[in-house]
């Protein structure tokens, strides 16, 4: 089994038996329980805050998985002084290339934008559901981990929305965005509608 198959592919059966096996070398026991714990003692050691999410499987498929995007930003920050980053980075898919094993489930996504061949991130998708959470190197070159979680939306597709907040991250720069905060005036207060009030019920301005 190898991890560019799982990660570039979206392979759900490889993540399943990997997460049995994560249970079998850490505890002698290859079951779904010991797996889950395994991976639950290690993203807590990362810093990420276990009483904030569930997880019932090792590929995501299962709807009563549910994790922030918060804790998987916490997971991604904290896993770079990891000896095996690099690996791990080199393995997720590449947003806009062509190549099938480099690309993978991103290679027809942000192409001819700043973030394709930066962007490294993985997908996810239900129906109703979708998810891209990675990495993306900024205009002013530094390594930002993102997450991006979509629940309970009605159009066919967000992966566009997905795409443009990658490329958004993609051209951000700390210098610009100072700049911005300087220069940009605060917006008004906006008119509170009164306590006990429907909006549909006051006068426009107020919605």
């Amino acid at each position: 089994m190898r991890a560019i198959d799982n990660l570039k592919l979206s392979n759900n059966g490889h993540a399943e038996v990997l997460t049995k096996e994560l249970g079998r070398q850490l505890s002698g026991s290859g079951t779904w329980a010991a797996g889950l714990s395994a991976i639950s003692g290690y993203v807590g050691d990362t810093g990420v805050d276990t009483g904030t999410l569930r997880q019932r499987d090792g590929s995501g498929l299962s709807r009563r998985n549910l994790v922030p995007p918060g804790q998987f930003v916490t997971l991604l920050s904290a896993v770079r002084a990891e000896p095996w980053f690099d690996t791990w980075y080199t393995a997720l898919p590449v947003a806009g290339n062509p190549n099938r094993l480099v690309g993978g489930t991103l290679r027809s996504r942000m192409s001819g934008t700043a973030a394709a061949n930066n962007v490294h991130a993985k997908t996810g998708s239900l129906t109703g559901a979708s998810a891209l959470s990675g990495y993306v190197t900024s205009a002013d070159g530094r390594l930002l981990a993102f997450s991006i979680v979509l629940n309970n939306y009605l159009t066919s597709s967000v992966k566009g929305l997905e795409d443009q907040i990658a490329i958004a991250l993609a051209a951000y720069t700390e210098r610009e965005t100072a700049a911005a905060r300087r220069t940009v005036p605060a917006a008004p207060e906006s008119p509170r509608v009164p306590e006990g009030r429907e909006c549909s019920w006051v006068k426009p301005a107020l919605c």
